[in-house]
């Protein structure tokens, strides 16, 4: 039987919900949104994507991407939960996914996530090395990873995981450790993103100082080839490596870029 085609409807919640700014992160950068998110714009967002697919026999997931949901005030979360449901009720999406991080969430999030029909929960980890997340300013431990991925599992929530390769004072022995972390924690997903040097972010600073140097092209394939292999062995999906390109998210050479630095030749 042939399987059926999977859409994604992207819904961006820049920085929604964040308590603090990691070195390396600008979201309203990443996404290119710089304002908050609108119940109308999510109905015109969920539309505008369901007229462009062609397979209507197809599953259909509406995915707040970006900041941290969970961590948005609750009658935000149901005000743009509402809109997406409407959708599930109606038989026009399948499911919904959000993203988050791992200390936000207990068990009265889950109990409202379920409410409204999301099916996928994904952590940001970025890695489960506590000096290292400390480095980043991440704000929350490898401690709090396990209790929310424990916690979500417990309440049947598909398990998502996003690490980050080429962080600061990370090896390459570092981000096999989080793999193997990670795995034991027994996420169906995971997403591997290599660091990229965005503007307007502390990473930004080290990186003109010299305090930090990315990767080399070829390590972070690499690190990516041996990170996926071991993830397929534990029968972990790797859904994405690397953050999709678009007109701000491009080559430091073009003007219009938001990255300052990637992987180097």
């Amino acid at each position: 039987m042939k399987e059926k085609e999977q859409y994604i409807i992207p819904i961006f919640v820049p920085h929604l919900g964040c308590p603090n700014d990691c070195t390396f992160c600008n979201q309203k950068s990443i996404s290119g949104q710089t304002k908050k998110i609108t119940k109308r714009e999510v109905k015109q967002t969920i539309e505008k994507y369901l007229k462009s697919f062609k397979e209507e026999d197809s599953y259909k997931e509406v995915a707040f991407f970006g900041g941290s949901f969970t961590g948005i005030e609750k009658e935000k979360q149901e005000e743009l939960l509402e809109v997406a449901y409407e959708y599930i009720k109606n038989k026009k999406i399948n499911s919904i996914r959000v993203s988050t991080r791992p200390d936000y969430i207990d068990k009265d999030k889950l109990k409202l996530l379920k409410k409204y029909g999301v099916k996928t929960i994904e952590l940001g980890v970025q890695s489960t090395n506590d000096y290292i997340l400390k480095r980043c300013k991440r704000g929350h431990t490898f401690e709090d990873v396990k209790k929310a991925s424990k916690l979500i599992r417990r309440y049947r929530f598909e398990l998502g995981h996003q690490m980050m390769i080429g962080l600061p004072e990370s090896t390459k022995l570092d981000e096999l450790n989080t793999a193997k972390d990670l795995a034991k924690l027994k996420p169906k997903i995971i997403r591997l993103y290599p660091v990229l040097v965005i503007k307007n972010t502390e990473l930004e600073k080290e990186y003109k100082n010299g305090e930090y140097e990315p990767l080399r092209v070829e390590q972070a394939v690499e690190r990516c080839k041996e990170l996926y292999y071991f993830f397929n062995r534990k029968k972990i999906t790797v859904i994405r490596m690397g953050l999709q390109s678009t007109d701000l998210i491009c080559s430091p050479e073009n003007e219009k870029s938001e990255v300052v630095a990637r992987a180097i030749s």
